[in-house]
């Protein structure tokens, strides 16, 4: 690895296994790369120990939604749709971020990779929120910035909004039914 002007510069293969991690459970990553790199650590200390690192950087930062997220979560419930997050992240992170970016308030239920034994491409986490809000998964809608996720969601036969998401590395959303980068060119009558 090289440094240059104090930023460390990541060998692409690296950026390839983040790529392949997003979406997934956090366990699942440390055990891979526990077995990748030969680490002596166990997997519960290293999934905790990143868990809390995130928790305190996104509890630091000033972090903001996704242009257009608000405003497509607002329509979704004017229309009477019932909504859930369902994501592979612990619930300390998913409240803090739900709180922090102020949406909490659309979401009728929270589902966490912690429920589940197999995290994505494995469709568990979506099936299960969608028994906890009593739909039916052919009913649901399932938006996404991951492979894993939308491979998650197909697999719980349920339509996948893909989401290109800077943030999250260059993904294959490919499978996605629709696929967008701008919530605001999009608008939910256009999936009801």
């Amino acid at each position: 690895q090289e440094r240059r002007d104090d930023v460390q510069m990541v060998p692409l293969a690296h950026l390839d296994l983040l790529r392949r991690f997003a979406g997934t459970l956090t366990a699942d990553r440390m055990r891979t790369l526990k077995e990748m790199f030969g680490l002596d650590v166990p997997v519960e200390e290293m999934t905790i120990k990143r868990e809390n690192m995130i928790l305190d950087i996104m509890g630091k930062e000033d972090i903001k939604p996704v242009s257009g997220i608000p405003e497509f979560l607002r329509s979704i419930k004017e229309k009477g749709l019932t909504t859930a997050v369902a994501s592979s992240s612990d619930y300390k992170l998913i409240n803090l971020i739900l709180d922090r970016l102020k949406i909490a308030k659309y979401f009728d239920s929270v589902t966490s990779g912690s429920d589940v034994k197999r995290g994505k491409p494995s469709p568990d986490v979506f099936l299960l929120a969608a028994e906890r809000i009593g739909i039916e998964p052919a009913e649901c809608l399932v938006v996404e910035d991951s492979e894993n996720g939308v491979k998650a969601a197909k697999a719980a036969g349920m339509k996948a909004l893909g989401y290109i998401n800077p943030t999250s590395g260059k993904q294959d959303l490919s499978l996605a039914d629709f696929i967008t980068d701008d919530f605001k060119k999009i608008s939910i009558d256009m999936f009801i």
